[in-house]
């Protein structure tokens, strides 16, 4: 089965360099997450308990922003992938990166993620990522506004050539300079 190719990296970039770059953008959140945190709050041991969403999402916020803007310049340097950096790394990354940062600090609470996290419905962690999640996705949109606005349409074809795979320029870019 085919990979599709809106998952494709960028074209100029070795594996190494593609792990690496994700590796560091967990990296780039947790010094966001964590540094708000003890800035705001004066001690990471506010989020030794699970229930204390407020410092979680304080921490999100800053983390999120920080990994976006991270993947933005990413993207810019074809470093990761067009989608990738986009949506799927730094939305993992977000979502799954304060637990893990959480439980290496303090263990697993394992009552207070039960109730957190078991129901038929669960609010409370969707509104806690989605709080994290828009200024993130906003900084990465303003980041590469920026740099679109900063060069013209032959340096952008000239970027497109060179970092995009040809199955993802085909499917995504060649109709757009027809």
């Amino acid at each position: 089965m085919d990979r599709p190719p809106a998952l494709d990296g960028f074209a100029d970039q070795r594996p190494l360099e593609h792990a690496a770059t994700v590796a560091v953008a967990v990296v780039v959140f947790w010094i966001g997450y964590f540094g708000a945190v003890a800035v705001g709050y004066g001690d990471l041991s506010v989020l030794a308990s699970e229930t204390n969403v407020s410092p979680q999402r304080v921490g999100g916020m800053a983390g999120s922003i920080l990994v976006w803007t991270y993947f933005g310049l990413a993207f810019v340097r074809g470093s990761g992938g067009p989608l990738l950096n986009a949506v799927v790394y730094p939305l993992a990354i977000v979502a799954l990166a304060p637990f893990v940062g959480r439980w290496a600090l303090f263990g697993i609470d394992t009552g207070a993620v039960v109730s957190r996290f078991v129901g038929v419905f669960v609010l409370e962690p969707l509104v806690t990522l989605a709080i994290a999640v828009v200024p993130g996705i906003g900084a990465f949109v303003t980041l590469l506004a920026i740099w679109g606005a900063s060069i013209d349409d032959d340096e952008r074809r000239a970027w497109e050539d060179r970092h995009l795979s040809a199955a993802f320029y085909e499917a995504f870019v060649a109709q757009d300079r027809e």
